[in-house]
């Protein structure tokens, strides 16, 4: 969700590193500000640049519009367009470049002409240049961030797709939402175009199932890793088996296998831990509890837990699953399948062994007895 300031009624950015928010946001901002006159007040600026040469150019054209009036002399609105102009890309990191955007920052310091109104949407918007802070001190700024693996990740797609829903008067049950969270990434662009599928599948029906999302929605690359993983948690041979070859005919690589199932496991070694101390329960259809229960959990109960690069405790979403597949394995048996994805590296990185087979074979022990 974004993070709002709001100062001068002339200027406005919408900046961050999620495309899809910042694209509808602007879209809908452009539609706000269109002067009475309708499109002939509006003069939009793609601003997306390869080179010094082009950021330029679109910079010439920023300065040309704001000092033009408009066709019929009334208010206008100038649309700096999805730029890339203040974000970290080397094309438009060049000298010229930076000077010219500081040179636009004064002029926007000196303020715009009568009845001008300047939107810019930025993408990958670094907030240490010059240009920003300006535009941060004098105008209107929306900053969206991508989404991450973390809590305030999973908070912001519920509250996400309850409010695309509610616009079509539609609701998803718990088990769809489930399922839904589990299919598709963490991803805008891509929630909103399943949502959108869902609501035209169920037609005029105001509730949104499980069923109905499993019959529709399309499973993510990230879903169809899930697909072994949870297969294997299943400790299900056939269909851990059948995940398996989906994924080497999808291109994925033998090794990245490997090491998704070893951190999968370890998760699962965690929370049997936590399982076995009665910290948490993890039942089906019962994963907002097991989310809310973790949540709740003092720090030292989760100082074991491995962090994110941003220092923040995985997903509780993503233990929920594994604390389900944990229950059916021992301790030992978990510990046992970490040995066992161990070798599978080993023998992919230092034996001419057939990948597929290696992975197949550590896969049937796995899922038959890893008992030590």
């Amino acid at each position: 969700m974004p993070v709002t300031s709001t100062k001068s009624q002339s200027i406005y950015l919408i900046g961050g590193t999620d495309e899809f928010s910042i694209k509808e946001a602007a879209a809908k901002l452009a539609v706000k500000l269109t002067p009475k006159g309708g499109e002939f007040g509006v003069e939009i600026i793609e601003g997306t640049a390869g080179n010094q040469d082009e950021a330029l150019k679109i910079l010439g054209r920023v300065h040309e519009a704001l000092a033009t009036v408009s066709l019929f002399g009334d208010d206008k609105l100038v649309w700096l367009k999805s730029t890339n102009l203040l974000a970290d890309e080397r094309g438009v990191m060049a000298e010229a470049v930076k000077d010219a955007l500081t040179e636009l920052a004064e002029v926007l310091k000196q303020g715009l002409p009568a009845g001008v109104r300047l939107l810019i949407s930025a993408i990958g918007c670094d907030r240490r240049k010059t240009l920003y802070k300006t535009l941060e001190k004098l105008g209107e700024v929306q900053f969206f961030e991508a989404l991450d693996d973390s809590k305030e990740a999973d908070e912001d797609i519920a509250e996400f797709v309850q409010r695309r829903l509610a616009g079509e008067k539609k609701e998803l049950t718990l088990a769809g939402f489930q399922l839904f969270r589990e299919l598709v990434a963490p991803n805008l662009r891509e929630i909103a175009n399943e949502l959108e599928k869902l609501c035209l599948y169920v037609g005029k029906r105001a509730e949104i199932t499980d069923t109905d999302v499993r019959a529709i929605v399309s499973p993510s690359r990230q879903a169809v890793i899930w697909e072994l993983t949870d297969a294997l948690g299943a400790r299900s041979l056939r269909r851990s088996l059948a995940a398996l070859d989906n994924l080497l005919g999808n291109g994925e690589a033998p090794i990245g296998i490997v090491t998704m199932l070893a951190a999968q496991f370890r998760f699962m070694l965690l929370t049997k831990d936590l399982l076995t101390r009665k910290l948490v329960t993890a039942n089906e259809n019962a994963g907002f509890q097991f989310v809310k229960a973790f949540e709740s959990l003092p720090a030292e109960a989760t100082a074991h837990i491995p962090k994110t690069k941003e220092g923040k405790l995985p997903s509780p979403w993503r233990l929920y699953r594994c604390a389900l597949a944990a229950k059916n394995f021992s301790t030992s048996e978990l510990i046992g399948a970490m040995d066992l994805l161990q070798t599978a590296n080993l023998q992919l990185v230092s034996t001419q062994l057939d990948d597929r087979l290696v992975l197949e074979q550590a896969i049937v022990k796995i899922a038959t007895t890893t008992k030590r």
